[in-house]
């Protein structure tokens, strides 16, 4: 399930929730080529420019390996990290973006 809790339906960062993952994302009001491509999550053609996807810390254990695993993917204009057994799930999440940001919203004519 992916939750959103971002107070505006406006581009620019977006944050929520993906199963237990928490995630923010910075959304693009047009596609832009260093974007990630919904269809294959390579870099271009898409409007998610940066996604980050990771799991909360409990700061009283905190080491670097729990920090490393925490997150799954990492991306700032192209991948840093993307954790292969969860490309599913970071799928799901940039093609709801992509869905739910491309939408426009047309008024009623009187």
């Amino acid at each position: 399930m992916i939750k959103v809790y971002s107070k505006t339906n406006k581009y620019g960062i977006i944050y929520g929730k993906i199963d237990s993952y928490n995630w923010y994302a910075l959304v693009q009001n047009d596609i832009v080529d260093y974007g990630i491509n919904p269809n294959t999550l390579a870099k271009g053609s898409g409007r998610v420019s940066r996604l980050f996807v990771y799991k909360e810390v409990n700061v009283d254990t905190l080491n670097q390996n729990t920090v490393k695993e925490s997150v799954i993917a990492d991306y700032r204009h192209k991948w840093n990290l993307l954790n292969n057994d969860k490309k599913e799930l970071i799928k799901k999440l940039v093609n709801y973006l992509e869905l739910r940001y491309s939408l426009k919203v047309l008024k009623e004519a009187k």
